[in-house]
């Protein structure tokens, strides 16, 4: 089978002209290919045996069909054919389907490309077998099992699936040696601190892994140990502000920039949106997290590189004035919330804002159902359902006009107009890794799986049912489709944007990027227990905080975690003394 780089249809050659009549192309699409369906606004097309791929214009989606031995482009009648049997289908959507039509102008293009040598292909990587390790919640045997033969079937390697719990630790067969394929590895984003000693740098040379499409901050700040790109992420979730942009938009009011702004808001609900509530995710699972997100405007200078320790001694920094400006904060604020955000997730916080009860919510939009099915709260609870005639609003997180900067043990303020706002993620979020054979890993068939699985072509094919969210420059103008029917077009365009500028940050921070995050993370949400309680003050919490995390790095040896740490933060170890 040839591989055809071409950006549209290319057919089968046939005994048939393919000069057909544009209003017959339709029927004789539907009569000739062996499956076609339509879901999604998407166009499938797919012959038996018959490799396939995906590319996104306008609001349609075309499967690029490649060929058997040999190839053909449409002509220009078989183009305007194909295009006037969709005007048919969504007659209403003419402006966007003009884009599609402009895209068939230039397939003439594809036949001057030629394909790689097929055979070639297959000896690169014959003989080769993969494992492919995922939790077993993605369900991949089902979802890939198409996909994957036709990609075994060009290269000649052989795969086998090895499922394990989400939430459990590294699976072993992770820790062995690779075999001759290598290992590609699908992992929860906030496991790469445990799993990054066994993976390997991706093949950033190769053409088709453009690592510069990854959002800058993501990359450089979250994926990357010693310079090397080490996973390549499918998504990466930050916390974001919910709003009723219709009250808000009629009390004259707008979206808060600094938490200042958004004690106002709390404050005065009872002026702007009278008989509802503000919520943040403070249920025992997720409370630390929303801390750390508020917290970061105050203790992550851009003079500092790390957030929760030092990064030569290790020694935590929960007691310095940053995290107790982030403390009183938040108490500030969570005295004015309904008891029940004690038991809150992201996903009730979003449900209370999408049935209009709650005015004001922090959470994140789910990457799958799964977020949805967590929901702990009777309020909260799924199905997720929008209540008419709302009109919200997203944006990022709240920041801070002034910061500390533990360099100088002093608050620095910033120039006039300027938001210090720096994103939290790696709390959530899926990625994908290689573990390369010792042996000639350059060219293991593992790497060669994940650049096909994460290009343009095949990305929205193979990750359609699965979690995914926007990580890439390229994604922006598709994301907004990923997201629930609950949010209009503009206001998934407003989320997509949120999480591309937090993901760009050069500030970005990875929560807790060391071993032990559990136990840390565990730690810090037992301590603020009693603030949210109000029966511990800011100070009281810090301490309680502090004295957590020594305990942790004592017990699991201070040049572990120190070493760990700054390998989660892109650095190499500290010499040994």
């Amino acid at each position: 089978m040839e591989v055809v780089k071409c950006s549209g249809f290319v057919t089968r050659r046939t005994p048939e002209s393919h000069e057909l009549a544009p209003l017959d192309v339709m029927t004789n699409m539907m009569t000739n290919m062996e499956k076609t369906r339509f879901q999604n606004q998407t166009l499938h097309i797919i012959p038996h045996g018959v490799r396939t791929g995906i590319v996104k214009t306008g609001i349609l989606k075309f499967r690029i069909v490649q060929t058997g031995t040999a190839h053909v482009g449409i002509s220009q009648t078989l183009a305007n054919g194909i295009l006037a049997g969709i005007l048919a289908l969504r007659g209403d959507f003419i402006r966007s389907i003009a884009v599609s039509a402009m895209l068939m102008l230039l397939l003439a293009g594809c036949l001057a490309e030629s394909a790689p040598d097929q055979k070639a292909l297959k000896q690169g990587f014959s003989g080769q077998e993969i494992e492919l390790l995922a939790p077993k919640s993605l369900n991949l045997p089902t979802f890939w099992e198409v996909l994957l033969q036709e990609w075994s079937s060009q290269t000649g390697a052989s795969l086998k699936f090895v499922e394990f719990a989400e939430n459990s630790a590294v699976p072993a067969q992770a820790e062995r040696e690779a075999g001759s394929g290598g290992r590609l590895i699908l992992f929860p984003l906030n496991q790469l601190s445990e799993l990054e000693p066994q993976l390997s740098p991706l093949p950033i040379s190769d053409p088709q892994l453009d690592s510069r499409d990854i959002f800058k901050g993501l990359r450089e700040r979250v994926l990357t140990r010693d310079r090397q790109l080490v996973a390549f992420p499918l998504s990466a979730p930050v916390l974001v502000c919910y709003y009723r942009q219709d009250l808000l938009r009629a009390a004259r009011g707008k979206a808060p920039e600094t938490w200042d702004e958004y004690q106002e808001l709390v404050d005065s609900l009872e002026k702007w949106a009278p008989g509802l509530v503000a919520v943040e995710p403070l249920g025992a699972e997720f409370r630390a997290t929303t801390f750390f997100a508020r917290s970061l405007a105050y203790c992550k200078h851009p003079e500092n590189y790390s957030v929760w320790f030092d990064i030569d001694t290790v020694k935590p920094t929960l007691t310095t004035a940053g995290f107790i400006e982030g403390l009183e904060r938040a108490q500030q604020t969570w005295a004015k919330l309904p008891a029940a955000v004690a038991t809150y997730s992201p996903a009730d916080c979003r449900q209370l804002v999408l049935s209009g009860k709650a005015a004001l919510a922090i959470g994140w939009e789910p990457q799958s159902a799964d977020l949805v099915s967590r929901s702990t709260s009777n309020e909260g609870s799924p199905p997720p359902q929008r209540i008419e005639g709302i009109q919200l609003g997203i944006c990022r997180l709240p920041g801070s006009r002034r910061v500390f900067n533990r360099n100088s043990k002093k608050w620095d303020t910033l120039p006039a107009g300027t938001v210090h706002s720096p994103a939290l993620c790696g709390f959530s979020g899926m990625a994908a890794g290689v573990i390369l054979p010792l042996q000639n890993g350059g060219d293991a068939a593992a790497a060669n799986l994940l650049i096909s699985l994460t290009s343009t072509a095949l990305f929205d094919e193979a990750f359609s049912a699965l979690p995914k969210g926007p990580c890439r420059e390229s994604q922006i103008s598709i994301a907004p489709n990923w997201f629930g029917p609950e949010l209009s077009t503009e206001e998934s365009s407003q989320y997509t944007d949120a999480v591309a500028q937090s993901l760009r940050d050069p500030q970005l921070v990875a929560q807790l990027p060391l071993l032990g995050a559990e136990e840390f993370r565990q730690a810090a949400s037992m301590a603020l227990e009693p603030l949210l309680k109000g029966e511990a003050d800011p100070q009281q919490t810090a301490a309680a905080m502090q004295k957590s995390f020594e305990a942790i790095i004592e017990r699991l040896g201070t040049d572990a975690i120190r070493d760990s740490h700054r390998r989660g933060l892109g650095l190499a170890p500290s010499p040994k003394k």
